[in-house]
């Protein structure tokens, strides 16, 4: 009864919001930049390049820092799964929303609002579980836990 006190109530931790921030910032920053550059050149030389194509590749971008964190989560914890996913899931967020803002820069489009709520949650629940399947999953691949 650790965290049940005397009236029967439940007695609520905080989320150190800090500690998960720590090791996400720089594959967010990594994601971002590359994400930025490389939708500056594909709209300044490769304009024939189809949006299709382009999210396409900006979700590998994504998914590159997503198995990144995953991997340092791993290296540092150890196999924690809820830490991976808490992790992935506020990562996911603000590379969600920071690419949502990146389509502001081309121009004002009233579907870029919805864009905003809509590839921030996208990208936070993706990351959530591309996070947690690397720290679960990394354990039981033995060539790359020597690494």
């Amino acid at each position: 009864m650790e965290g049940i006190n005397h009236h029967n109530q439940v007695k609520w931790e905080s989320i150190n919001f800090v500690f998960y921030l720590s090791f996400a910032k720089w594959p967010i920053l990594a994601a971002f930049v590359v994400e930025l550059l490389f939708r500056l050149l594909v709209d300044r030389f490769w304009y024939g390049l189809s949006g299709t194509t382009a999210d396409i590749l900006m979700w590998l971008i994504r998914l590159a820092a997503f198995i990144y964190l995953g991997r340092m989560i791993f290296k540092k914890y150890g196999e924690v799964p809820p830490i991976g996913a808490f992790a992935g899931l506020m990562a996911g967020a603000a590379v969600g929303f920071l690419a949502a803002l990146i389509r502001f820069i081309f121009g004002f489009k009233v579907w870029k609002l919805f864009n905003v709520a809509t590839e921030t949650a996208l990208t936070a629940i993706i990351g959530c579980l591309a996070v947690f399947l690397v720290v679960y999953v990394w354990d039981s691949l033995p060539n790359l836990k020597k690494k």
